[in-house]
This record gives C-alpha cells, structure tokens and sequence, in this order.
C-alpha cells in the first residue's frame, strides 16, 4: 500500500474531513467535464466551424462517455471508503481519481492537436488540486511522468511517428514547429508544472500543519480548562462545608434545643438561615457548571416531555399555591414524540424555568406552559412558560444568560438568587442542541404585570441523513486509531 498519510494527520479528523469533502466535489466538478466535452463537440461543428475528423470525433466522444461511466462507479464506492491509514482510504481515492483524470486528458490533448491542443492547460489544473491533497513526493513524481509522456508525444508527432490531429478550424494549415521550439515548450511547460507543484504543495501543506497547531493549541486549552474547573469545584466543597455547619447550627438555635431566644434574635437567625440557604444554592448552581463543564453528555434516553413537566409542575405546586398562583400545562402536539437527552439535565433546566416562573410572579398570577412541535418541519418541539411576573426591562434581555447577572427590578425585591439559573438552562441546551429565547412582556401581559415568556426549542430523535451516518461511521473509526 502507498505511503499518503503524513504522520500529524493520523489523529486529525479535520484533515480526513477535508479529503472528503474534496473528493466529493471532484466527483460532481468530473460529470460538469463529460458533460462540456460533448457541448465542445457540439459547438466546435456548429458554431465555431472546427472540421473534426471521423477519429476526433470518436476520441472525443469516447472520453466522455468513460469519464461519465468510471465517474459514477466512483461516486457509489466514495461513502464505502474508510479513512484508516494501512488501508486503501479516502487518499488512495484521491490518487486514483488523479490517475484517471490525467490518463484521459492526455488522450484528450493528442487527439486535440498535442502540443497545439488548448486543452494542455488542464495538466497545470490537475497538478494544482493534486498538490491540496496528495504528499509532496507522490505529486512531483506524477508531474515528472506527465511531462515525460507529453514531451513524448510532442517529439513523435515531429518526427512523425504519430499522426498530428490539429483542430482544423482552429489552425488553417497544420502548425509547423521547429525542433528548438518544441524543446522550449517542453521545458517551459515543466517549470510550470513543478513551480505550481511546489507552491500549491507548500500552501497546502502548511495550511494543514498550521489547524493541526491549532488543535493542539485547542486540547490544551480543554485541558487547562478541566485542571481549572476540578479546582473550582474542589475549593468551592470545601467551602460549602462551613456555611452548612453554620446552618444546622442555626436551625439548632431556632428550634430552641440551647434554650429561649428573644424575638428580635429569632428573626436575626431567620434571616441568618435565608442567606446561608441562598449560599449553598449558590454553590450548588457552581458545582452543576463547573460538572457540565467537565463531563460530556453520555447517558442520553428517549424521554416524554410532557410526563417530565407534568412531574416538575406537581413538584412546584405547594409553592404556588401559597401564592394562589394557577398553573396550567397544554400539549397542542398531535403525537407525543420523544426527545433523546439526559434526563437530569433537561429536568434541572425546566425546573429552573417552572421555579422562575412561580417565584417571580405576583398573589394570584398565572403561569401558563405549552408544548408544540416547530412549523416550519415539525423536528423540533417548543416549549413556552408565560407569566403574569414582574417581567425584565428591555435593557436587562441580552444580559439574563451572562453568570451572576440579575435583572435590575427583581435583585432587590428579591434577595435570594445567584444570578445563575439561566446560564446553567442555556449551558444545558446548548450540550442539546436546544436554543432558549425571552420576551418580555409576556404573552400573559395585563396592566401592572407584564411578566416573562421564555421558548425553549429541542429536537426530536429523528434519523440522520444516511451520507452523514456514513461519515460519522468514518471519523468513529478514526477515534479509535
């Protein structure tokens, strides 16, 4: 097996990505060929007075039609085409297109005239988008024998060893060339073809080495980042560790085991009880990012969204109706279809939207949930949460998703609250694929009470295309060289 693969590239998926792509696009780019060699025929007879012979003709038409045939054969081996390097992969594709390719375009040449056919320029073409694929060494050798195998038959067409198939029409009389100016040619058609080689290589290769840098560069930075986030969450226990003993020690005095308090002191350690709650809530909600950093989603299921909001909303009732707040659910979906995802997560970011919706309403206000596939395609399912709350000014709405950021008509009315709930949604449904958007007022809106309508929009499970599944099956192979 030929050697193509340089050693960086063996890990690098974007590299094989690349290859793939590029050899998908010379197989649509080589029809547009076959197809422009029988409207060159048409042309040349019709409109630009070429008088082609009955072998021209033959040539020519029989080129198209090989290019078409070994064109299609390709296209249906290309997606059965790993990309494991010891193996026939997507390079040795590449190679064998180019092979192809250039066997067809020196008949093609010959049969327009050699070393007076316009079509020449197109061995410059190939060696160019040969050099954005294959290794150095392999693209100066294929340039050497191109140059060798037309030199040679521009040398036996002057000395008349093979016929000369000019385009008449074109020419008026069979061109004359002198033995100098067809060396000249010669010599100045390889120099084109290895400078273009060896710049279009050098771009190429050093474009390819400078992602894998890159790379590189980006896992370190994951690494940094995961050293980063362990310390978090290690430092940040540590600290929660105080503030709980703080609170049981609290609840001790308030529940009166170290003896009578006065009521001036009861409601001190009330308020005392509050903050250190609202800390260790605080802290919880770091912990849950700084995990969500840290951990990929990899346990994902089939999950009913309705039986999950149904759950939360029942978990939320006694707080609501506390405040006489009325919650109402609504699935306007004709099928009850199923999202793949982590069931923790999606249950903490609803419940983290339910909870808003309730905690930042008003006495008697409504919180109103529905649930609808998208229109336009039906592959994604939207949730709304409408609220009668205080709403969020129209300053505060690009600034809700940032850490620690709380709106400003709420953070003093309500002094519990880490300013992190809506980050860690967004964190959660970005790892989904899921979006979140927020309007305020609300479609709830009533005088005095504009409150909140957030959209929450997730897809759900659907089969991919099977092309993409045939490269995703390609780069889980690489993953495991």
């Amino acid at each position: 097996m030929i050697f193509l693969v340089p050693k960086w590239a063996h890990e690098y998926e974007e590299f094989w990505i690349t290859i793939r792509r590029r050899n998908t696009w010379f197989i649509k780019i080589r029809y547009l060929a076959g197809l422009s060699l029988f409207i060159f025929l048409a042309l040349g007879e019709y409109l630009l007075n070429f008088q082609l012979t009955p072998i021209q003709i033959k040539a020519i038409v029989f080129v198209g039609i090989v290019i078409i045939i070994y064109n299609f054969v390709l296209q249906q081996v290309r997606p059965k085409v790993g990309c494991i390097p010891g193996q026939f992969n997507c390079m040795h594709l590449s190679l064998l297109q180019m092979i192809l390719d250039l066997s067809l375009l020196l008949v093609l040449v010959f049969y327009t005239g050699t070393i007076d056919s316009p079509l020449y320029v197109f061995f410059i073409f190939h060696t160019i988008i040969g050099s954005l694929i294959l290794p150095g060494y392999l693209i100066y050798i294929i340039a050497a024998l191109v140059t060798m195998a037309y030199g040679t038959l521009i040398f036996f067409q002057h000395f008349g060893i093979t016929g000369n198939h000019y385009l008449v029409g074109l020419y008026n009389n069979p061109p004359e060339h002198l033995f100098m100016q067809n060396a000249v040619f010669i010599l100045v058609f390889a120099i084109m073809m290895f400078l273009s080689v060896f710049i279009t290589n050098r771009i190429g290769a050093n474009l390819l080495k400078r992602e894998a840098q890159l790379k590189d560069t980006l896992t370190k930075l994951n690494e940094a980042e995961v050293a980063k986030q362990k310390y978090i969450m290690g430092v940040v226990h540590e600290i929660k560790t105080p503030i709980a003993a703080v609170q049981s020690m609290i609840q001790l005095v308030l529940q009166r085991y170290l003896g009578p308090v006065s009521e001036a002191i009861e409601d001190k350690m009330i308020r005392a009880q509050a903050r250190s709650a609202e800390a260790i809530s605080l802290i919880n909600n770091v912990l849950r990012i700084s995990k969500l950093k840290l951990l990929n989603i990899t346990t994902t299921e089939e999950i009913d969204l309705i039986e999950i909001i149904t759950s939360l909303v029942e978990q939320q009732s006694e707080k609501a109706k506390a405040n006489n707040i009325q919650i109402t659910t609504t699935d306007y979906r004709t099928t009850n279809k199923k999202i793949n995802a982590d069931r923790v997560l999606i249950e903490l970011a609803l419940s983290n939207l339910i909870g808003n919706a309730i905690k930042y309403n008003f006495i008697g206000g409504r919180v109103e949930i529905i649930i609808y596939d998208e229109a336009a395609d039906e592959a994604n399912v939207k949730i709304e949460i409408n609220d009668t709350g205080a709403g969020i000014p129209a300053e505060d709405l690009d600034k809700i998703f940032t850490q620690f950021y709380r709106a400003s008509n709420i953070k003093y009315k309500h002094e519990e609250g880490s300013g992190l709930g809506l980050y860690l949604v967004m964190e959660i449904l970005d790892r989904h694929n899921g979006s979140i958007k927020v309007k305020s007022p609300s479609n709830l809106q009533s005088e005095n009470r504009p409150g909140t309508s957030v959209e929450v929009t997730l897809p759900y499970c659907l089969d991919t295309d099977q092309e993409n599944k045939d490269d995703i099956k390609t780069l889980s192979i690489r993953g495991r060289i």
